[in-house]
């Protein structure tokens, strides 16, 4: 019995970290490899805020992202790499795909992006929700 519940208990869990914490690896301007983590996109309603981070594969830095989706599936990720923001995800999201076009803070530049849902490791999200709380605190010092 015990071991029933035990394994009722890591499936409830599982499913839980599965639905409420996605993963995505891509590309902006088809060049720039990123990976990007975002949480909250299953939870409650749509007007529900998203955050998460990013970072690009060939750096170590994390980039804090906050966002909403509508019902549309449309999304908007506002990125802060400094107290101020420095550029937004406008993009489409489905099941296992996010798609738009990344515009800087200045809009002088806007670049395409395509990311695609991967499995997310219990490192890679301990690292990601590591950041996203670094970040915060650093901004709350400003």
């Amino acid at each position: 019995m015990r071991t029933i519940c035990t394994l009722l208990m890591l499936s409830i869990f599982s499913q839980t970290f599965a639905q409420s914490t996605r993963l995505y690896k891509g590309t902006i301007n088809n060049t720039f490899k990123i990976t990007l983590y975002l949480q909250g996109l299953d939870e409650g309603t749509h007007a529900d805020p998203i955050i998460g981070s990013y970072k690009y594969d060939s750096m170590k830095d994390y980039i804090l992202l906050n966002g909403y989706r509508n019902n549309d599936g449309n999304i908007s990720l506002v990125e802060m790499s400094s107290a101020n923001f420095t550029g937004t995800f406008l993009g489409t999201i489905d099941k296992q795909r996010i798609v738009g076009k990344w515009v800087s803070a200045d809009q002088k530049k806007t670049y395409v992006f395509d990311l695609k849902e991967i499995a997310l490791s219990r490192e890679q999200l301990n690292n990601f929700q590591k950041a996203i709380k670094d970040k915060a605190d650093e901004f709350r010092n400003y």
